[in-house]
C-alpha cells in the first residue's frame, strides 16, 4: 500500500483516513513516514484502528463474531470521517472496509466509490478477498494480464504494489 500512496495526488484529498488493524504497527509507521515526508503539513490525516476480522487458522464460527466486531469499528470510523473514496488492497479487514463503504449505497445515503487492488501474488486466481471485492468494488485492479482476461470488470495495471 505504501507504494500506492506515493502515486496519490494528496492535494486532491486534503483529509485522509487510514484504517489499519490494531496489531499492524508496520503500516502505522509507514503511513506516518509518508505523511510527514510531504511538504506543507496543513492537511489532516487520521489513522483508525480496528481489530482483525479473522486471525490465521481461526474457525469460521468464531470468525463470524470477530468479523462483526471489526465491522462495528470500521463502520463507526467511516461514519465519523465520511470518506469520499475508498482505496483498499489485501486480505481480511479490506473486505470489511468494502462492506462498510458499500452499505450507505444500499441504504441510499451516499455512494462511496470503492477501488480494490488485488495482490501482485495472485497470478491465475483471485484471493478470497478479491472474489468478494469483485462484487463490491467500482474499480477492480489486477496486476497480471491473465486475471484481466478472466474477469471482465478487472483493469490490468502492472506492478502497482
Amino acid at each position: 500500500m505504501a507504494r500506492l500512496l506515493h502515486g496519490v495526488d494528496f492535494s486532491r484529498y486534503s483529509e485522509r483516513l487510514y484504517i489499519v488493524g490494531t496489531d499492524d504497527v508496520l503500516s502505522v509507521d509507514c503511513i506516518r513516514r509518508i505523511e510527514h515526508e510531504r511538504v506543507g503539513q496543513e492537511e489532516v490525516f487520521y489513522i483508525g484502528r480496528t481489530p482483525r476480522s479473522r486471525a490465521v487458522n481461526q474457525s469460521w464460527t468464531t470468525a463470524l463474531l470477530t468479523t462483526l466486531q471489526c465491522l462495528y469499528h470500521v463502520a463507526r470510523i467511516m461514519y465519523l470521517h465520511k470518506p469520499d473514496v475508498v482505496l483498499c488492497n489485501g486480505p481480511g479487514n479490506c473486505v470489511v472496509v468494502g462492506i462498510a463503504a458499500f452499505a450507505p449505497r444500499i441504504l441510499w445515503f451516499k455512494r462511496i466509490p470503492i477501488v480494490y487492488i488485488e495482490s501482485f501474488a495472485r497470478v491465475y486466481t483471485l484471493s478470497l478477498s478479491g472474489k468478494i471485492m469483485y462484487l463490491l468494488a467500482d474499480r477492480f485492479v489486477v496486476q497480471w494480464p491473465y486475471l484481466a482476461d478472466k474477469y471482465p470488470r478487472a483493469e490490468y495495471i502492472p506492478h502497482l504494489v
